[in-house]
Order: structure tokens, then sequence, then C-alpha cells
């Protein structure tokens, strides 16, 4: 079940949730050099089964039982999630996609990295559910890089997921695992009680098979070339998949194969950030 704030327990969550921490209490997060998880997502529509807000809840939930289970070792807090992102102008076809010009996500998710730096942070992580933000978010990490010589890291979350065990654990055909598809909700089955499997069929499963660039998110095709699925494809209902197979333990077992992953992500982050924070570069523009 998605964590609510009225739902929290006292002592275990609250103590990770940014906007639930006192002024004095993140003043000692960050002497303490504490680790700032961003997830971000998007407000999409996801076929008729998903709620549009499907890739932020799968980040933000990951990101806080992934921050819950370090906590012990590492101090960390989660933020508020960003539940816009850059989606792709024909999923405007389906109602319930709000999208953002990627050049004002850039600014947006550098402002609040930005901020981070001038608290004190500098361990920043954002954690990242939709599939269109990717080069959105590089662009902005690698700016704050430039401009403050603080490094941001970025994770996906479907790159956490292990392939092989999708791959012999699916119900669905090549095509099946993409938007709104077997994965998703599988997951949002599992962590939620917001998928309507009554319209979940496979009428969106992906067809394109292009050898040079597989669409489906568990093929065992190397990806070569970028295409947009969203002109490969035809969707009626606004899917890039086949949800029809999907199952609560199917999507337990994809989700906690990401909030362990997340576990690892974080904890090297924090040692290679703690490591390399005051080395001295041999380097002539001392700027850089």
């Amino acid at each position: 079940m998605l964590f609510r704030v009225d739902e929290f327990i006292e002592g275990v969550l609250m103590n990770i949730q940014f906007e639930e921490l006192r002024s004095p209490e993140i003043g000692e997060l960050i002497e303490k050099e504490g680790v700032i998880l961003l997830p971000i997502g998007a407000c999409e529509e996801h076929g008729r089964h998903l709620p549009v807000g499907t890739d932020t809840f799968m980040a933000f939930q990951a990101a806080l039982e992934a921050a819950e289970r370090i906590s012990g070792k590492v101090p960390i807090a989660v933020l508020p999630p960003v539940w816009f992102g850059y989606s792709v102008g024909m999923l405007k076809n389906w109602p319930g996609t709000v999208t953002i010009k990627p050049k004002v996500l850039i600014d947006y998710v550098y402002d609040m990295i930005r901020s981070l730096i001038d608290m004190g942070f500098t361990k920043i992580l954002i954690v990242n559910g939709h599939g269109n933000n990717p080069g959105v978010l590089d662009v902005a990490v690698r700016s704050i890089g430039d401009d403050y010589k603080v490094f941001p890291g970025v994770v996906h979350i479907y790159s956490l997921w292990d392939k092989e065990y999708v791959r012999a654990n699916r119900t669905s055909k090549e095509g099946g695992i993409g938007h709104a598809g077997e994965i998703e909700t599988s997951v949002m089955l599992h962590i939620s009680g917001l998928a309507d499997m009554s319209t979940a069929d496979d009428t969106d499963r992906m067809k394109s098979n292009l050898t040079t660039c597989p669409v489906d998110g568990a093929s065992s095709r190397r990806k070569k070339l970028y295409l947009s699925t969203w002109f490969l494809e035809n969707p009626t209902y606004g899917g890039a998949g086949d949800p029809s197979g999907a199952t609560k333990e199917f999507g337990e077992k994809v989700h906690e194969m990401t909030v362990e992953s997340l576990v690892q992500v974080i904890e090297e982050f924090q040692e290679i950030q703690t490591k390399l924070k005051n080395r001295k570069l041999n380097r002539k523009n001392t700027r850089f």
C-alpha cells in the first residue's frame, strides 16, 4: 500500500520525510552530510486501467522504502515527489496528461537542487520513474556540476529490474512490457488499490519488431537505435504493453527488487561522494 501522511509510523517513516522535518532537524541532517532523494515521475494517461500518477507513485514508494531501510546506516531524507515530468505530445490524445517543456523542467530540477546546495547538502540523488525524463535530468545534473562542483546522481527505477528474472517470470509476450504494461500494472497492484483490472487487456501490446530498436522493456535484444515508441506504435487506449496477465505477486517481486537495488545504489553513491569530497584535481582551470 502506498505510504500516506496519516499512516506513517512515528519514529520509522516520519524522520525520512523531508517535508515532515522541522528546520533544526534539517540542519542536523546537513551537519551529518546526509543524502537527499528527489523522486520524480509524471502525470500522464496510463491506458484505461492505471492512474495518471503511476510513474510518480512507483518512484516515490521505492524511494521511501529504500530510505527507511538504509536510514540506520546513512543519514537520509526523501523530498516530496515532482509529480509532473516531460511527456511526449502524442499522449495528449488521451485525457490525463500534463507535460512540462524540457527546458522548463531542467530549470525546475536545477533550482530544486540549487536550493539544497545553498542549504549545505551535496549528496543528492534523483529517483526517476518516467521514461521521457532521463535526457532532461542528465542536462540538469550536468549543469549543476558545471556551476557548483556538486555532482548529483540519477537512477531510473526501471534500470533496477533484473531482466533475466523478468523474462523468466513474465506472462506477456514480447511487446507486453512498456507504458501501462505488465510490470507497471503488477507493481501498482502491489503498492496500491488503484489499478482496475476489468479494463486491462492486450489491445495495446506493442507490435514493433525492429532488431535494433526493441520496444519491450525486458527484451533480450540489445538496443542500438532510439526511436519514439509513440512513433512506432498506434495504440487504441494509450498503453504500450499488455497488462492482462499482471499480478500482485509479480509486482511485489519486481518492487522488492527495485527497493533492494536502490539501497545498493544509495550506499555506493554515498560512499563515493564522501571519498571524493576533498580530492585535489590536477587541472589548470581551477573553476572546474
